[in-house]
Parts: C-alpha cells; sequence; structure tokens
C-alpha cells in the first residue's frame, strides 16, 4: 500500500512539473516572455508614462498634481518619485502626507533635508492619531536630530503601537547621538519585554551597527541576563546581534547550541557573525573548538572569515594550524578563495608554505583575476619590500585592468604597514612610478583606487598636482563619474587653490549627480541643472510582464529568482528586462562579494564594478526596505543607475530610500550565501 501511495505521489509530482514546463513554454513559445495576466489597469497604462515624463524632468511643481490622482497607485509612485526629486520647500508636502498618511508619502518627506521648525512640527502631531505616528517615527528616523532621539526616548513607555518604526527610529539616532547610561538599559528592557524577535533585533540595530554610545558594563549585564532568559536558539536574529554585541561571552556556547542541533549550516548569517566574532577572543579550549566547528562549515564564506579571524592566532603545534595545513590546503577544488586565505593563516607562522605553493597560486589567478586581492596579501606577507614591488610591478606592466586595480590597491595597504625606517627614497619613488604607470593606463577603475596613494603627503606633494590633473583629460562623464567624484574629494582635501579651475571647469557641464557630490565634498558648486537623459521604459512591454514577472538567474552555484516589482520600479525592471533579452548578463560574472552584507554583478561593460550599460536610469526609491533577499540597483549617487544589480544578505534599513530596489529574491537564498567573487551568471530568463 506505501508503495502505491508513493508511486502515486511521483505520478502527481510529475504532472505538476510538467503543467509548469508547459506553462512557461506557453509563456515563451514566440521567444519572448508575457504574462498570462499582464498589466491593463486603464489608469496605470494611461498615467505612469505621463507621470514618467514629469519625473525624469525632476520637477517638484510638475509632479505635484499626480500627489493627488484619484487612483491610489498613481498617488503612491508620484509620492516615491518626490523622494528623489529635489523640492524648494518641503512644507506643503508635509502637511499632505498628513493628510493623506500613506507610507509611500510619509517615505517621501523623511528622505528630505527637515530644518528644526519642522521637525517640531511633525513631532507635535504625534498625539493627533496613532495613526499617523509609523510615518512620523520614520521621518524622525532619517532625517531627526538630538532633541529627536529625546523626544522618542519620552514614549519608551508609553505602550508604543508603531513598534517597528519606532525601534528602527530609535536605532537610527543612536548611531548619530548619545544617551545616559540608564537609557541604554531602559532600551535593553523594552526590547526584551517584547515577544516579536525582529522587534527585539530593531531595537538592537543601533548597537549592531555601532551606536554613538557603546553598551556599558551595566548594559552589557543587563542584555546578557534578559537573552538568557530567552534562551539560545529560539531566535537566530537575536542571538546574532548578542553575539556581535557580547563575543567573548557568547560565542562558544551559541556555536556549540546551534550545532549541536545540526541548525548552524542553516543559519548562514549567524555563522558569519561567529566566525567574525573569533578576532576578539583567545583561542581557548572551547573558542578552539568553535573555530574548528565553523571552520568546518558548509558555507565558504563561514569558512573564510573564520580563517581570517583567527590567523594572527595560529601557532603551530596547534591543532588548527594541524587541521588548516593538512586538510584545508589539500581542498583547493571545494573554494579556491578559502584556499587562498588558508594559505595567507598558515604563512603568518610559516612563510615556506607561500613559496611551497606559488604555482598554485599563479594557477588560481590566472583562472580568476578576482582572486589577486588576496593572491597579493599573500606576498605582501612573506616577501621583502622591494621584491614584493617588483610583484606589484609586473602585474601593472602586464596591462591588465582588474588585476591592476587590485595591485594599486594593495600598495596603499603595503604603505601603510611599511616601518617608517624602510621608508627610504627608492620605495617612494617606486610606489610614485606605479601608480603613474597606473593612471597611464587611462581607465576608470584604475583611476578610483589610486585615491589613497594621492592623498598621502609622503608618496605626492603640491608640486604632484599638474602632472595628477592632466590624467583626468582621459575621462567623460556620463561613464566616469565615479573618477570625478573621487578626483574632487581629493582635490578639495589636497590641492584646493590649485584645483579649482578645474572644478569649476567640470561644473559647468551641469550634470546633476557630479555637482551634488561636489557640493558635499566642500565645494561651492550650483546643483540646479538639468536632469540626465534617462532611458524611456518600453511601456508596451512593461505591461506585457505583468505586475510580478519573475526574473531568473542561472548561475554556477544554482538558480536565483527574483520576483520584479514593474510598478514600484518601472524604468529598472524594463531595462532589466531589455538587457536579459539582449543575452547581456550571460556570462558576467558578481564582482563584489562582501559576507554578511551583498552580492553584486551585472557589470555588462567591464565587470569589475566600474562599467555598465550605454544609458543611464534615475533612482527609483520605495518605502519597501533593504531586508535579506531584497533586490536593488548599484549607483554613484542619485540618477546614476544602470544594469549592475545587487541582492541583500543581510538586513540593512540604512540603505532605505538611497537605491531602488526593483525585487525580491523568492527562491535560491542558498545560492546567493554560496555565491563567490568570480562566479557568472550563465543565462537569465523569466516566468
Amino acid at each position: 500500500m506505501q508503495y502505491i501511495r508513493f508511486r502515486a505521489w511521483l505520478l502527481f509530482a510529475a504532472l505538476a512539473v510538467g503543467l509548469v514546463l508547459l506553462f512557461r513554454w506557453a509563456a515563451t513559445r514566440d521567444g519572448i516572455y508575457k504574462s498570462e495576466h499582464p498589466i491593463t489597469d486603464e489608469a496605470i497604462v494611461e498615467y505612469y508614462p505621463k507621470l514618467y515624463k514629469h519625473l525624469y524632468n525632476r520637477s517638484a511643481e510638475e509632479l505635484k498634481p499626480f500627489l493627488t490622482h484619484p487612483n491610489k497607485d498613481i498617488r503612491a509612485q508620484a509620492w516615491r518619485g518626490l523622494a528623489s526629486t529635489p523640492v524648494d520647500s518641503v512644507d506643503a508636502y508635509i502637511a499632505l502626507a498628513q493628510e493623506q498618511n500613506t507610507e509611500e508619502a510619509w517615505f517621501a518627506i523623511s528622505n528630505h533635508r527637515l530644518n528644526e521648525r519642522q521637525l517640531r512640527n511633525i513631532e507635535s502631531h504625534w498625539n493627533d492619531g496613532g495613526a499617523l505616528r509609523t510615518g512620523i517615527a520614520q521621518v524622525l528616523g532619517r532625517q531627526g536630530d538630538r532633541k529627536s532621539l529625546g523626544f522618542l526616548l519620552s514614549k519608551l513607555d508609553a505602550g508604543i503601537s508603531v513598534k517597528g518604526e519606532y525601534a528602527l527610529a530609535l536605532s537610527r539616532l543612536l548611531l548619530r547621538y548619545q544617551v545616559n547610561a540608564e537609557k541604554r538599559i531602559k532600551i535593553i528592557r523594552r526590547a526584551f519585554n517584547i515577544g516579536d524577535d525582529q522587534l527585539k533585533w530593531t531595537y538592537l540595530y543601533g548597537w549592531y551597527r555601532g551606536a554613538k554610545t557603546p553598551l556599558t558594563a551595566a548594559a552589557k549585564d543587563t542584555l546578557m541576563s534578559r537573552w538568557k532568559i530567552q534562551g539560545i536558539g529560539f531566535s537566530q536574529r537575536v542571538d546574532q546581534a548578542v553575539n556581535k554585541l557580547l563575543p567573548k561571552r557568547t560565542t562558544y556556547n551559541i556555536t556549540n547550541v546551534y550545532n549541536s542541533k545540526q541548525k548552524l549550516e542553516h543559519n548562514v548569517q549567524l555563522s558569519l557573525e561567529l566566525a567574525k566574532s573569533l578576532g576578539n577572543l583567545s583561542l581557548t579550549s572551547q573558542n578552539s573548538l568553535a573555530a574548528k566547528i565553523l571552520l568546518m562549515h558548509t558555507n565558504p564564506h563561514v569558512r573564510h572569515v573564520a580563517l581570517q579571524n583567527i590567523e594572527s592566532k595560529l601557532s603551530k603545534d596547534g591543532r588548527l594550524y594541524d587541521y588548516i595545513s593538512t586538510q584545508m590546503i589539500a581542498d583547493s577544488a571545494r573554494s579556491t578563495a578559502v584556499w587562498l586565505q588558508a594559505v595567507e593563516a598558515l604563512v603568518g607562522v610559516d612563510s615556506t608554505v607561500a613559496a611551497e605553493n606559488d604555482r598554485q597560486i599563479n594557477m588560481l589567478v590566472d583562472k580568476n583575476p578576482y582572486l589577486w586581492s588576496q593572491a597579493l596579501d599573500i606576498y605582501e606577507a612573506v616577501l621583502p619590500p622591494e621584491e614584493y614591488l617588483d610583484k606589484v610591478d609586473a602585474v601593472i606592466n602586464h596591462r591588465d585592468t582588474l588585476a591592476s586595480m587590485y595591485g594599486l590597491q594593495s600598495l596603499a595597504s603595503f604603505w601603510d604597514k611599511l616601518p617608517e625606517p624602510k621608508r627610504n627614497e627608492e620605495i617612494v619613488n617606486r610606489i610614485r612610478k606605479l601608480t603613474f604607470a597606473g593612471l597611464d593606463m587611462q581607465d576608470r577603475g584604475i583611476a578610483y583606487v589610486v585615491r589613497p596613494l594621492l592623498e598621502n603627503e609622503e608618496l605626492f606633494t603640491n608640486n604632484d598636482f599638474g602632472q595628477i590633473n592632466s590624467k583626468l583629460s582621459a575621462f567623460q562623464l556620463p561613464g566616469d563619474i565615479e573618477v570625478f567624484q573621487q578626483f574632487g574629494e581629493l582635490y578639495k582635501e589636497r590641492f584646493e587653490d590649485q584645483a579649482q579651475s578645474t572644478i569649476d571647469s567640470l561644473a559647468s557641464l551641469g550634470y546633476p549627480p557630479l555637482n551634488r557630490s561636489l557640493a558635499e565634498a566642500g565645494w561651492e558648486v550650483s546643483v540646479t541643472a538639468q536632469p540626465p537623459d534617462f532611458r524611456m521604459p518600453d511601456w508596451e512591454r512593461l505591461w506585457e510582464l505583468g505586475s510580478d514577472p519573475h526574473w531568473v538567474l542561472r548561475t554556477e552555484k544554482g538558480n536565483i529568482t527574483i520576483e520584479m516589482d514593474p510598478l514600484r520600479a518601472p524604468a529598472t525592471v524594463s531595462a532589466i528586462d531589455s538587457l536579459s533579452r539582449a543575452g547581456a548578463y550571460e556570462g558576467v560574472p558578481f564582482h563584489r562579494v562582501v559576507p554578511n552584507f551583498v552580492i553584486q554583478g551585472g557589470d555588462i561593460e567591464r565587470q569589475d564594478g566600474f562599467g555598465g550599460p550605454d544609458f543611464v536610469l534615475p533612482t527609483e526609491p520605495s518605502e519597501l526596505g533593504f531586508t535579506s533577499g531584497a533586490a536593488g540597483i548599484a549607483s554613484a549617487g542619485t540618477d546614476t543607475e544602470g544594469s549592475q544589480y545587487f541582492m541583500m544578505l543581510q538586513w540593512a534599513p540604512h540603505l532605505n530610500g538611497n537605491y531602488t530596489r526593483f525585487g525580491k529574491v523568492v527562491e535560491g537564498k542558498d545560492v546567493i550565501e554560496s555565491i563567490e567573487i568570480g562566479d557568472k551568471v550563465l543565462s537569465t530568463d523569466w516566468y
């Protein structure tokens, strides 16, 4: 009977898979995916294109009529557009936000700088109705001042119904302003008096990120006692936050409990936090056991981070050294980045390990140039300064721009670590020569990464300004904006008087993203200029995709499926669709991977993070936050977006409102956690 049931289940599963495949074939039988449920709402189809013509002008006055449009979707998108549009006076919009009291309206207000009068006015409406408090908290969290923090703290015992936004507002303000010891303990107690684990995590987020006022000994004791009452293993989020704040008291216990329950492998972000905390610990027998468990983790990033944080603590007669030198070094095929990190950990104890594995190191960087950063760290650790510079010289003379970028980045670290007696004239001249050789390649990535070298007064003097400045003539807007942004900051810091005419010339080009960055760097630059020439969405095609199409990235590690959001980010989704159908993303690697934070790919031009398409997209921020799995578009500032996308590995509310969120990962979260730098997207598809 069980066998018959099993066969019936298999037949049912096969039929279900067949129906899915049939549906996908039907949807793409003409070669282009079309939703069975296209967007047909007459108001959206008619007014979205009209709205975007005005939104692209970045004119608040032109957007204003849409803020009161009868259709709620049109109103909502108009508010989102206002969030990244300059506003001369925000008072009228605050009044309208209070009247409408929608999430999108308050989000837009929270994206604009408010003066003290406006902040006090918003706070005065707290008691007008509980429904307003969510929006008020959002605004105060992002734009509030020290008085706003005091105002919110005065409500801590008032049975707040705002929940998440109130807690997040407190955490955000704690990152900027100090509070006394009593208030710190009060916030911790409030957090653990709540049953919602996400809310506990939100209250602790300010300290997790690095609050202006760190926890006192008494506050740490309070946190520890409240956490013990809750118990280890009931909330991965809370355990992760507590481990970050109390690593010496918690790392072994959390690692041991999760490992014994076979939950550690399934909690990658917690495991990464535990691996990072090893850097704050001495390797006692218990902590060494925790380290060994983390070094055996199935996720490569956990192993990598664990190695980074124990390498300075290893001894040749220790068990961890033995495990790394026998087991991990023999396993280069499993993860090349982890293998290189294992070599780096060992050379700190035995420098001969580098020479023994030199051939393998060279083979790996030839296959994956993104590993040059790690390889150069190994060479820096074992080679005399002159020989290390020979190695960097060979990398730059090879004229591979990606490898040269890593080579020049490593020079800044090399110089910082070089003992004062060894900083002789010969070393200085060699670094200068290598820097200018890199700049002579006229590559935007190289020009971007050399700033730490150029701002060092021991290496470059005021007399070098003319030669440095001459390199800018090779770059143009908008593609090279990041170069001009970096040089604008460098010039303000090092060459202010000499650079004034260059800055004036750049500002006269009237490119708003550049002028904004120059103004932020301290230059007197007007930001009132024409907006960029944005790519207009293909509206007919966008309606065909439907309201929630799924974009599939087939990678070397598995498939990632993102549920897209065409109504919140139509320009972005339309561009991604066009690039995908053209095959532009095929073979493009993930060029940036930051464990416990983000993976980033989609540089269809250069594949190093400094390239993109031949068009510019507007920033399309929304009220949706950057939670784990959120997918967004990288940028160099407002209205500089292109083809590069990122996916969040961790909740990061500090990104909210600053970037376009175009969707969320609904399948393949384990894949995004396993992606390593250099892993490629093989193909993309829709369903």
